[in-house]
């Protein structure tokens, strides 16, 4: 068994079980794919000064290793940790395991695809949460712009990376501006956000999603 194998789920939302968790966050420090980029995690903390309102990437992924990227807006309130000061806050992991809605989409919908987990990774174009202690908000153009080196320095760790897949407008907009600046060699596969809101209202979407992550896994050889 391969050191990331011991995270394997076979049901969504496995992160709202504490002893899950906790040896979750145990590896956080200590997993040898995703250790550069909590390390880089650690020091952007530093730098903001905003403690775990950015998130560490999750040990169960693929972490510096990981051939594709799925980029959504910014974090959510269960991808944060209880030290950033939210009402309500979660596992401090941006992971497809976490106990919210669009994380059991995301897992849902990458085990009909066969996009194996640890070939990826998940995270946001702006990597801090947004918003007050009660309510999330969208990024803006500002906030964007203000992230923007810092994706560029994530994608700088993933020697590996073949496709990126950006979930929603505000992705969309952050991933094209960051290809008209630095031209990654990557396909790029723009798609639905995974919400239930965008679900709710679309119902066209979801199919959409899957049939993305269905080409993600061809041009990856994983289906």
């Amino acid at each position: 068994m391969s050191s990331n194998d011991r995270f394997r789920t076979t049901t969504p939302r496995a992160l709202r079980d504490p002893v899950t968790l906790s040896t979750r966050l145990e590896a956080v420090p200590t997993e040898p794919r995703t250790r550069p980029l909590n390390e880089w995690v650690e020091k952007l903390r530093e730098r903001l000064g905003d403690g775990e309102s950015v998130p560490w990437f999750d040990p169960a992924s693929g972490g510096v290793e990981a051939r594709s990227l799925f980029l959504l807006e910014a974090p959510g309130q269960k991808s944060v940790g209880e030290e950033a000061g939210l009402r309500r806050t979660g596992s401090g992991i941006i992971s497809v395991d976490n106990d919210d809605q669009t994380a059991q989409n995301c897992w849902t919908l990458r085990s009909e695809s066969g996009l194996p987990y640890q070939e990826s990774l998940h995270w946001n174009i702006v990597p801090w949460y947004l918003g007050s202690a009660d309510r999330i908000a969208a990024p803006g153009q500002t906030e964007i712009q203000r992230a923007a080196p810092f994706l560029h320095e994530v994608i700088s760790l993933l020697p590996a990376l073949e496709v990126v897949v950006p979930m929603g407008r505000k992705a969309q907009a952050g991933w094209a501006a960051y290809q008209a600046r630095y031209a990654p060699q990557v396909h790029t596969l723009p798609t639905w956000h995974p919400s239930p809101r965008v679900f709710a209202s679309r119902p066209a979407a979801r199919d959409e999603i899957l049939e993305v992550l269905r080409r993600a896994a061809k041009l990856l050889g994983t289906a």
